[in-house]
């Protein structure tokens, strides 16, 4: 096998080349933080085991008007040349994460500069929202003049500025947002705004909400379980048999009804015909979307993994779990494997 191969796009302008040598931001710099990430360790451990190496590319790119460096990850499986990673660094050697889904960058390494802080956290998200409170306002209500909602501000604007990262925020925190308004004594609300408002704010991946859905379904929050479908979050059949025992437990319920002689289950406020619609329809419009014209499917859980076939951009496959970065999969031949998490959009 050819060792890796590595593109370094010149510098369009003196200055620009100047600028990175000065602040030692480097493609060689870039390229060897890039190569220390634990992922890229990992596929590297796996791919040379099959005497593959990853490959590279270094060019320039533009987002919202600013200049990044781009570090293309790629391998060679021999017939075909399939992208991995694509990382953007910008003049201060920050380097994000591309998601080809959302189309917008995640930081993975800030330079120790920016790292610097001396603050300590003095608002916890329970001082937010916790198991007493009712938030029926909106973000949108914060410029509002009115006791309540300063307060909360206040309180907002310290815990976001002591937490201003993803790396900074517990994506477990979002459970709070969830409500079960079935339950005939509830003791909290909060306005399902809020929950879209932090996954927007932390640029939280969609893959990553698996638990999140899970209580969503089973506490019939049929507003959570479209936020969390909106933001790119992949049905698959483990969500389906969530919904299935959810579904028995209200029946349950309201054969309890009958029996206890009072209603500790409203059914009024059921949500499970509208959580039913949603996921099975999503469930249907699964495919694969990846920007080479067709993805493989493998045996394992990594990109190394034997190659169990080819599925184009556009064709339908079956999510059979969605947990972790690689889901496993059923094609319309019947094959089951992993397929990358990226890889895979609903309608």
């Amino acid at each position: 096998m050819k060792l890796a191969i590595i593109f370094f796009s010149f510098c369009i302008l003196n200055t620009s080349c100047k600028r990175q040598d000065k602040e030692k931001c480097s493609d060689k710099v870039i390229l060897n933080k890039i190569k220390k990430l634990p992922a890229v360790i990992k596929d590297n451990i796996e791919l040379k085991k099959q005497n593959k190496l990853i490959v590279y590319q270094i060019y320039n790119d533009t987002i919202n008007n600013k200049v990044y460096r781009v570090v293309k990850e790629a391998v060679d499986d021999k017939f075909h040349i399939s992208t991995l990673n694509l990382y953007y660094i910008n003049e201060d050697c920050n380097i994000f994460l591309y998601d080809t889904i959302k189309d917008s960058l995640s930081p993975i390494i800030k330079n120790q500069k920016s790292m610097e802080t001396n603050s300590k956290t003095v608002v916890e998200f329970t001082d937010l929202f916790n198991d007493g409170t009712n938030v029926k306002f909106t973000p949108n209500d914060l410029n509002q003049d009115k006791p309540e909602i300063e307060s909360f501000k206040k309180k907002l604007n310290l815990y976001e500025t002591e937490n201003p990262l993803l790396e900074d925020f517990d994506s477990k925190n979002l459970s709070t947002l969830i409500n079960n308004e079935t339950f005939f004594d509830l003791q909290h609300y909060t306005d399902s705004s809020w929950l879209q408002y932090f996954i927007t704010k932390y640029k939280i991946d969609g893959s990553k909400l698996h638990d999140l859905m899970d209580e969503a379904i089973r506490q019939e929050d049929y507003n959570a379980v479209k936020i969390l479908i909106s933001n790119h979050y992949i049905i698959s059949k483990k969500d389906i048999q969530t919904f299935s025992e959810t579904e028995k437990d209200s029946k349950d319920k309201i054969a309890e009804n009958k029996t206890d002689g009072y209603e500790s289950y409203l059914v009024a406020n059921s949500k499970i015909n509208q959580i039913s619609k949603i996921l099975y329809i999503k469930l249907s419009t699964n495919h694969i979307q990846d920007p080479d014209g067709y993805t493989n499917l493998r045996k394992e859980k990594n990109s190394t993994s034997e190659i169990l076939q080819k599925i184009n951009t556009g064709e339908k496959i079956e999510v059979l779990d969605n947990f972790g970065d690689w889901f496993l999969v059923k094609t319309k031949e019947g094959k089951e494997g992993y397929v990358y998490k990226s890889r895979i959009k609903s309608n």
